[in-house]
């Protein structure tokens, strides 16, 4: 039998330790869900108690007094206690695993495992960010290269997907992109199930420290934002600006890739056209919101601001404002009937409006449909590379 290689055995514990924080998570969403249920039966008791006449003939006691409150508060307190005792066992076993005496080599992040948890992020990252839960993606600006160049291209993800997504064809077209621009790209992660304002400000403030401290005199900067991520990229610039942070000064060209400026089309299969699956399988994990995610919100109305709360009336669509003194460019695909790409529409990947104030009023040589070419396939497509590395290198 093959002996495991010494670098095999010096990283799995922290492959399990890391494995070990997720089931952590998901013990966590476990608990969330059985209280969530334990809220909706306790709710409908109440609903049937001041049915009338009563059930039966028998009067069901009200769950806010007597015998009913003690039930539902036992039942809690059980799930909070049985729920608090295994996470701490998994903790106290994470924790010998991360002993600085065991620990050797970092893991490796897995493609399937950062792609589910970034599909749960989607759906319920607002959730699991104000619960602290384990499987909250912190926003992290990634480098994948220890070289440094004078030019950098920052690279934000779509909503449900992760850093990696960026690699989806027989080669990482970004890694491609910034080799032939002679940049250091510069990878965001973030959690694309929170306000995309709440995300942008934190990017702002992270770019704002990273390009502080860039090892070399900085030349420009590009950004390149799928989807979701160029709604991210928006509200970053925007907010950095008004804050009078130093970056933007070095920002250069910002590329749209299927962004949806003025929103995605609403469809009942939107999870499953993000690649959830089967939606029924998740509406338990959907309940402990009992709503789409801010992040989904903001993706289907193309919103990059916070929202002001206005009671009983509905907000009029925000003026699509692009940052002053950057050149902006957008690229967008059409399949099938020729509209859109599958999840976003030409004219709102174009930033494309008859009313004014919402229309990008990008000159026509900034905006590209490519025929063919869907939403995810943007990012394989050999089209849009072409386009993007002559904007870029202008």
């Amino acid at each position: 039998m093959k002996e495991p290689s010494s670098a095999h055995r010096e990283a799995w514990p922290s492959q399990a330790a890391d494995a070990l924080r997720d089931l952590r998570g998901g013990m966590r969403l476990i608990v969330d869900a059985v209280r969530s249920g334990l809220d909706h039966v306790e709710s409908v008791h109440g609903r049937v108690a001041s049915v009338e006449p009563p059930v039966r003939g028998a009067r069901v006691g009200r769950p806010t007094s007597g015998v009913g409150a003690l039930v539902y508060r036992g039942l809690r307190g059980t799930t909070d206690l049985a729920g608090g005792a295994l996470d701490l066992v998994l903790a106290s076993f994470q924790a010998w695993l991360l002993d600085p005496q065991r620990e050797r080599l970092p893991s490796e992040p897995m493609p399937s495992r950062e792609a589910a948890v970034a599909m749960l992020n989607a759906l319920l990252g607002d959730h699991l960010h104000r619960t602290e839960n384990p499987l909250a993606i912190p926003l992290e600006l990634r480098t994948r290269i220890a070289e440094a160049r004078p030019r950098v291209l920052l690279l934000v993800h779509d909503i449900a997907r992760s850093d990696l997504h960026w690699h989806l064809g027989p080669q990482d077209q970004a890694q491609a992109l910034a080799d032939a621009l002679g940049s250091t790209p510069v990878y965001a992660l973030y959690n694309s199930g929170r306000p995309v304002a709440a995300t942008g400000r934190e990017l702002a403030a992270e770019l704002e420290v990273l390009l502080a401290h860039w090892r070399v005199p900085l030349q420009g900067v590009a950004l390149l934002g799928h989807g979701m991520g160029g709604l991210v990229l928006r509200s970053a610039l925007q907010q950095a600006q008004r804050a009078g942070m130093a970056w933007p000064a070095h920002v250069r060209q910002l590329v749209f890739l299927g962004t949806p400026h003025l929103g995605a089309a609403p469809s009942g299969d939107l999870l499953t056209r993000l690649g959830f699956g089967p939606v029924g399988a998740l509406a338990p994990l959907a309940r402990l919101g009992r709503r789409r995610s801010p992040g989904m919100r903001d993706f289907l109305e193309g919103r990059v601001a916070e929202e002001e709360p206005r009671a009983g009336v509905p907000s009029p669509p925000a003026p699509v404002v692009l940052p002053t003194g950057v050149p902006a460019y957008a690229i967008a695909g059409a399949i099938g009937d020729g509209l859109g790409d599958g999840l976003v529409t030409i004219e709102s990947a174009l930033g494309r409006h008859p009313t004014a104030g919402l229309d990008l009023l990008l000159p026509p040589e900034h905006r590209w449909v490519i025929q063919g070419v869907d939403h995810f396939g943007l990012l394989r497509s050999e089209a849009a590379f072409l386009k993007m590395r002559q904007w870029l290198s202008t």
